[in-house]
């Protein structure tokens, strides 16, 4: 009898990780939409003065940011991910100083785009861990989101370069990494979803 309840249990926790992957799913797959369009025009139409590029990087940051505070927002609803709350706003802080800075130089926006680097790890590192503990089993996608870019903001944070063409080329790298990261994770949540809804 009770071995007959814990599987019920289990199966409806089952099926409540599932219906809330089916609902996040997309945010994911269109933060990877983002990262990579910023990816490819780094690379591929590198843009040739400091405003623009300065004006590209804060946009997208302001972008990315709200995306990652209404995933909080979703997941908020069922209990959870404040942490994500807040680094979303830092994101979204970033930005802001870098469309606003009054002055800015490549070493400026390399240090900001360094901190979105690092903000986006630790979003994803403590996501892992909260989810894990919440025995979603899409933990793993966050960990490997955060990472790949604790590795990439470390790297960069012990690296600093003054050259423009540098740091457009490392933030290019960085966008499409981080995008197919997000595309696989959203993928795999939907489809993660539908199993364990079904």
């Amino acid at each position: 009898m009770r071995r007959g309840r814990e599987a019920i249990v289990s199966d409806t926790l089952e099926k409540q990780v599932g219906r809330e992957l089916r609902a996040v799913w997309w945010l994911p797959v269109l933060r990877g939409l983002v990262f990579l369009g910023l990816g490819l025009l780094m690379l591929l139409h590198p843009l040739e003065t400091l405003t623009a590029i300065t004006w590209v990087i804060g946009i997208f940051a302001l972008v990315d940011g709200a995306l990652i505070v209404l995933q909080a927002l979703i997941e908020h609803r069922k209990g959870a991910m404040w942490w994500q709350l807040l680094g979303g706003l830092v994101v979204i802080g970033l930005g802001v100083v870098v469309v606003t800075w009054p002055k800015p130089t490549v070493l400026v926006l390399f240090y900001a785009v360094t901190a979105w680097v690092l903000a986006v790890a630790v979003v994803g590192i403590v996501a892992a861990v909260l989810l894990h503990k919440r025995g979603d089993y899409s933990w793993y996608g966050a960990l490997a989101i955060g990472l790949v870019n604790l590795v990439i903001g470390l790297l960069l944070a012990f690296n600093p370069q003054t050259s423009l063409s540098v740091v457009m080329v490392l933030f290019g790298v960085f966008a499409l990494v981080g995008g197919v990261l997000l595309l696989i994770s959203g993928f795999a949540a939907r489809s993660l979803g539908r199993e364990l809804s079904a």
